[in-house]
């Protein structure tokens, strides 16, 4: 099993460095592209329908008046960033469209914070005006043709603005948009949503279209009113896809960019490629990642002292406790999140219910004795056993760091800004109990049980979340990064066990998931202070 380990490590390491190289190759040989900084400190990128200089991301000359293009604000959605969009955003500069994507307030490496409380619409108008601001005074686009889109809360504020802003000429909805709220009416828009997407934003986003419209007839798939004079409106499923991978979907691309010719009166294309060349190159690395991570178990499991196995509790016993741990704390968080403090928008709430689940389980633990079974008794010896486990811990999930920014150069900005570093620390060290509590409860045994064990009590957790949201006490949000969350209860599982088949050491185990946990959620979730 060694060689076996060492071998996926060699392969998924030269799959993640390949990887690597041809993203960056493609980064600098597509569309042309810059980062900026809007008014604000928002930063933003700008993508222009012209091949990217090889030198760098120096902006060219400008074009002449009538030889300029069109421009676009892409705006994501909550807990996504701009360079979640940049698939969209390179198909559509490809299509001969300037596209503008900022980070909203809150979100990738704003340093803004992101609008306290659900009661406005308009929370990213300002992140909204200022790129439109932009585009209207920049010289390489036709500030005067302008279109917004976003997608899930992107969708929302770009309706918005475009009720409130009389000089847009479109705007395009992605699995968003159920409300509006302006003076104006929102000119040739176009509402697209993945047939995964939850039903009630299905039938949220089409009753809105059928308002817009004035036709309660609109049927799927059909345009009603003239784009020519601003009144078009066009309601689109996409097939086969979710409300994550519709942003990456060609199927999703085309429509908007038929959408987008239609209104800026684009002659019809005999033939339009939307090819990505990244995805493949993202799909190498995720593959090699995978790859890697029983070899950074191992390999941090050889770094820790091994520890016998546990006796006691534990097993399914173990399960029924951190059931039962998060069962009870649960309602605890229908009164506010303990954690509000870290300042993570929907993150507070999910480190409140670990936080205290955690300290429930292991005070039980703590009292029944069980921390003593099979390592040294709880007390000074207990931390001197955390401490050592904190080194071999800490670089595993510094490899796992370093192996996923290939991933996050397509899918989401894993670097952490300075705020978000200090939360992801904040977070660690509030939810490790509930990783000790959960680890010393139930793994036990042999290799393959164990492995079953801290599925189950992962699928414990995903399920806590579910119920979370069904019964008001998580915020619907929560629901539709629900299927984000198994990979990555499967990848973590992944080398805790490759962990524990090398040491059998439970506190390494919980060292390493605490920082991956904690970082995942101070990178993805929008920050406050």
């Amino acid at each position: 099993m060694r060689h076996a380990v060492l071998a996926m490590l060699a392969v998924g390491l030269a799959l993640v460095l390949a990887a690597s190289l041809e993203l960056g190759s493609l980064e600098r040989s597509g569309p042309f592209r810059t980062d900026l900084e809007l008014a604000g400190g928002i930063p933003a990128t700008l993508y222009l329908p012209q091949p990217a200089d090889p030198a760098g991301p120096w902006l060219p000359s400008p074009p002449p008046a009538d030889a300029r293009p069109a421009a676009l604000v892409l705006l994501h959605g909550f807990s996504s960033d701009r360079v979640m969009m940049s698939t969209l955003a390179r198909r559509l500069a490809t299509s001969g469209y300037a596209v503008l994507a900022p980070d909203l307030h809150g979100h990738g490496a704003n340093r803004n914070p992101f609008p306290a409380g659900t009661g406005r619409t308009d929370a990213h108008f300002d992140d909204v005006a200022a790129a439109v601001s932009f585009l209207r005074t920049s010289p390489y686009v036709d500030g005067s043709r302008l279109v917004v889109m976003g997608h899930s809360m992107g969708a929302t504020a770009a309706l918005d603005f475009a009720t409130r802003d009389s000089g847009i000429d479109g705007v395009v909805a992605i699995s968003g948009g159920r409300v509006l709220t302006g003076p104006f009416p929102p000119p040739n828009a176009l509402w697209i949503w993945a047939a995964g997407d939850p039903e009630s934003l299905r039938a949220g986003a089409f009753a809105l279209a059928r308002q817009v419209a004035g036709d309660a007839s609109l049927a799927l798939g059909a345009t009603h009113g003239e784009i020519a004079n601003g009144r078009g409106v066009r309601a689109v499923e996409i097939p086969d896809t979710d409300h994550l991978s519709v942003i990456f979907s060609s199927a999703a691309a085309r429509e908007i960019v038929a959408w987008l010719d239609g209104i800026f009166g684009v002659p019809p294309r005999a033939e339009l490629t939307l090819d990505e060349p990244r995805l493949p190159a993202l799909g190498l690395a995720l593959l090699g990642f995978v790859l890697c991570l029983p070899g950074v178990g191992w390999l941090s499991g050889r770094l820790a002292r091994r520890l016998p196995e546990r006796a006691g509790v534990g097993g399914l016993a173990g399960l029924a406790a951190i059931a039962v741990a998060l069962g009870v704390t649960l309602p605890l968080l229908a009164v506010g999140a303990p954690l509000g403090f870290v300042s993570l928008e929907v993150g507070d709430p999910i480190g409140s219910l670990l936080f205290a689940a955690g300290l429930a389980a292991l005070a039980s633990l703590a009292a029944a004795g069980w921390l003593s079974s099979g390592m040294r008794p709880i007390g000074a010896g207990f931390v001197v056993e955390l401490r050592a486990a904190l080194a071999p811990g800490l670089a595993g999930f510094a490899a796992i760091y370093l192996l996923s920014l290939p991933i996050g150069a397509v899918g989401h900005r894993m670097v952490p800004t300075p705020e978000r570093a200090v939360a992801a620390v904040a977070l660690a060290a509030l939810v490790l109990p509930y990783f000790l509590a959960k680890e010393l409860l139930v793994r036990r045994g042999g290799v393959v049980l164990a492995a079953a064990l801290g599925l189950g009590a992962r699928a414990l957790l995903v399920g806590a979340l579910i119920l979370g949201v069904s019964t008001g006490v998580l915020p619907p949000v929560v629901g539709l990064m629900v299927p984000l969350f198994v990979p990555f209860a499967v990848a973590v599982e992944i080398v805790a066990t490759a962990v524990y088949a090398t040491s059998r050491n439970l506190l390494v185990v919980s060292v390493l998931e605490t920082a991956w946990f904690a970082w995942i959620i101070a990178a993805l979730m929008p920050i406050r202070a």
